[in-house]
């Protein structure tokens, strides 16, 4: 277990590590992947972050129902919730200053692509969501979700943050888990005989969204289609929250879910350049995660004699 981090900010990064699955792969991909980070020789910033002491690391199980980076902010905030009921949902809604009948318990609704191959349920992410598509869809789904005593608050463009007893103390899977992947493991419990009344709710509720929206006209002109949603993020929020300055980052998800190495670099290269380093700099916590591994990097300034040697590829001290 690694030591608190709520002593100080804390500057977290999603999806800054490598892939996992490279370990696996071939040297030429290796190459692309780890040729994509920068050198400390050509940004002041990368030496920075070579140069920075690791002062703990952490590996999570593949099925843990939240994302690494989730953990992470937790473990900055001191909450002592479980994994899948990490209160991501109601830290949202507490920052926008909205509150719920103490009954109930927040969540995140969000609009994703279900497809179903060979009997498996995959999730993949729905692509850009324009205002005028979320408006859309929240006004036909929120008459529905009304019914079952669920009520729908904007957030971002597809996604939404939603109220109800259903969701009090409910585990749920964060959709950064599930997306592009299969959800078998997380969905074992489908047989409605083994769902909790909560649960049953909510998968009826996704199987009429999903016919609803099957015909719905926001699909008429998408290349990917909006036909299901996904909630998670519920929890209670804690009596307790320590630490207001922590700060996720999470520009670099869609490169890596997209495996496009030079897109996920080049906002790479910007993230070391505008956050990371200055975050060191400052004397701050930067924690970077990845699929399944986090890497935590003190803010402590080297040593006179530590500034002369060459530091050790980026690729290396994010092994």
């Amino acid at each position: 277990m690694s030591p608190p981090l709520n002593a100080s900010p804390v500057t977290l990064i999603a999806s800054a590590l490598l892939p996992e699955a490279l370990a696996g792969a071939s040297a030429a991909e290796r190459h692309i992947w780890q040729a994509a980070l920068p050198s400390a020789q050509s940004l002041p910033a990368a030496r920075v972050i070579a140069q920075s002491q690791v002062v703990a690391r952490q590996v999570q199980s593949p099925t843990a129902w939240n994302a690494t980076h989730e953990h992470a902010l937790a473990q900055a905030h001191g909450w002592s919730n479980p994994d899948g009921l990490l209160p991501l949902a109601a830290l949202a809604a507490h920052q926008r200053g909205l509150t719920c009948p103490s009954d109930q318990g927040w969540a995140f609704i969000d609009v994703v692509h279900w497809a179903i191959q060979q009997g498996q349920v995959h999730v993949h992410a729905p692509g850009q969501v324009s205002p005028a598509e979320d408006q859309a869809l929240r006004e036909a789904i929120a008459p529905y979700a009304h019914e079952d005593g669920i009520a729908l608050w904007p957030h971002t463009p597809g996604r939404w943050l939603a109220h109800a007893r259903h969701f009090k103390q409910l585990p749920s899977v964060s959709v950064d888990q599930v997306m592009g992947r299969s959800a078998a493991h997380w969905l074992q419990t489908d047989e409605v005989a083994q769902q909790s009344p909560a649960q049953r709710v909510l998968r009826r509720l996704q199987n009429e969204m999903q016919m609803l929206l099957y015909q719905h006209p926001v699909n008429d002109h998408r290349q990917t289609t909006l036909n299901s949603f996904w909630w998670s993020g519920t929890g209670d929020w804690p009596v307790q929250s320590n630490n207001p300055e922590v700060h996720l980052h999470t520009e670099l998800q869609t490169h890596m879910a997209a495996q496009d190495p030079q897109a996920w670099g080049l906002a790479w290269h910007r993230l070391a350049t505008d956050v990371m380093g200055p975050a060191l700099a400052a004397g701050h916590a930067l924690v970077l995660c990845g699929e399944q591994r986090q890497i935590r990097l003190s803010g402590r300034h080297p040593r006179w004699w530590q500034r002369w040697l060459s530091p050790k590829p980026l690729h290396q001290v994010l092994a």
